[in-house]
């Protein structure tokens, strides 16, 4: 234990200094900034670099996936809700979004910074000769990988404009959604080289399929998806450690505060069929007038891990892709393979539509349902309503290259 609280002391130390470099810090002496800087680029320090980083993605990871959920029609915010009241998440709820909304600032940052700190560590490697040859590969894949889930992100969740995907990096011009898409994938890609074992490859080739199926690039995505995960396999999971950090469903959409609720519709799918409880799992609350809201208990502890993929996700994207060639009974055997792991009666057909609701079941409450909301063409709000969350009004303050 006393290792263990050591080790994050230094850490957070680190981090400290590691955050006052370049650009995040402004208000320091150039030359004392340029001497703490200094102090990381040592292969004793990458260990704990590499836990910063890590430590980085779980920071944002939740915000985007709530969030994202809140814009789509996953979530609801009502001030009926009991502990209900902040506005600003009425804002995302309702699509009508003010660019200095601080929920997606503090979310649009964290991401902002995982993708730093992730090209940060990359570069440190460069500059260091390692006598561990295992360490230069963890630092790598970290960096590499985390690098391609950052703009992965920054493409998915925020947009300069209503309808126009994507972000600036580093103070520059936009950069449209596809093309951080492309970039992600090179930086995926690039992972792969130091990725630790062939599990850890599948995961990477799943994103991949995935970034490929959001662009529509269906050839490219049925490829990748093809060497994703496989049935069986673990989940990939961002974990939460309630010490640093808590699950942001439990903290504001759960039983930590019922700030959000979930759509309507999850309860009637378990009406229908009370099994799908095991996937959308949720629990009776009682509004201030007296109405009924259902409040997800998927996350039902503060240090529940998020998945960022799955064997599931894999074999959906599949069946998808079978459905979009004409192969319907090649999708109906996967689709139904997905709701056997999960005790549920397989279905007797399968189309696009079938897709779509199985997608918003099995991928309940994992930041996956705007974007296929986009993509399928079912907004559920009218059509001048924030599609992506905004990037801030801080950053283009701060920012000449964008308005």
């Amino acid at each position: 234990m006393k290792k263990s609280l050591l080790f994050v002391i230094l850490a957070i130390t680190l981090m400290l200094l590691w955050s006052g470099c370049d650009n995040w810090v402004t208000s320091i002496d150039p030359l004392t900034g340029q001497v703490q800087d200094d102090q990381l680029n040592n292969e004793g320090s990458i260990p704990f670099l590499i836990t910063g980083v890590w430590g980085q993605l779980a920071s944002c990871t939740d915000g985007c996936f709530a969030l994202s959920d809140l814009l789509s029609d996953q979530l609801l915010f009502d001030l009926d809700v009991p502990l209900a009241s902040y506005s600003q998440y009425e804002e995302i709820d309702t699509g009508d979004i003010l660019l200095d909304n601080n929920s997606v600032e503090g979310v649009y940052n964290a991401v902002m910074e995982l993708r730093f700190l992730a090209d940060d560590v990359v570069r440190r490697a460069g500059d260091i000769n390692f006598s561990d040859t295992d360490l230069e590969k963890e630092v790598n894949f970290t960096g590499y990988f985390l690098g391609g889930i950052s703009r992965y992100y920054l493409a998915t969740y925020f947009g300069l404009d209503k309808n126009q995907g994507g972000s600036p990096l580093d103070k520059g011009p936009m950069i449209s959604s596809d093309e951080l898409y492309n970039q992600a994938i090179d930086y995926l890609t690039k992972s792969i080289e130091y990725a630790e074992d062939d599990y850890m490859i599948r995961v990477i080739k799943t994103i991949i399929a995935r970034i490929y199926l959001y662009k529509k690039d269906y050839t490219n995505a049925k490829q990748y998806a093809n060497e994703g995960l496989a049935q069986g396999d673990d989940p990939y999971q961002v974990p939460y450690n309630v010490a640093d950090n808590t699950n942001y469903y439990w903290q504001q959409a759960g039983l930590g505060r019922s700030q959000m609720v979930i759509d309507f519709r999850f309860h009637d799918y378990v009406t229908e069929d009370p099994a799908e409880m095991v996937r959308v799992s949720h629990q009776s609350i009682i509004g201030r007038s007296g109405a009924q809201w259902w409040l997800q208990t998927k996350y039902d502890e503060e240090g529940d891990p998020l998945n960022l993929t799955s064997w599931q996700e894999n074999e959906l994207m599949l069946a998808e892709l079978e459905v979009r060639e004409g192969n319907t009974g090649s999708a109906l055997t996967r689709v139904n393979e997905i709701r056997t792991s999960h005790g549920l009666d397989p279905l007797d057909a399968v189309d696009l539509n079938t897709i779509i609701e199985e997608r918003d079941k099995e991928l309940f409450l994992t930041g996956m349902r705007l974007a296929d909301e986009r993509r399928f063409d079912i907004w559920h709000m009218d059509a001048d309503t924030w599609h992506y969350l905004p990037v801030t009004q801080a950053e283009r303050n701060s920012n000449p290259n964008i308005d």
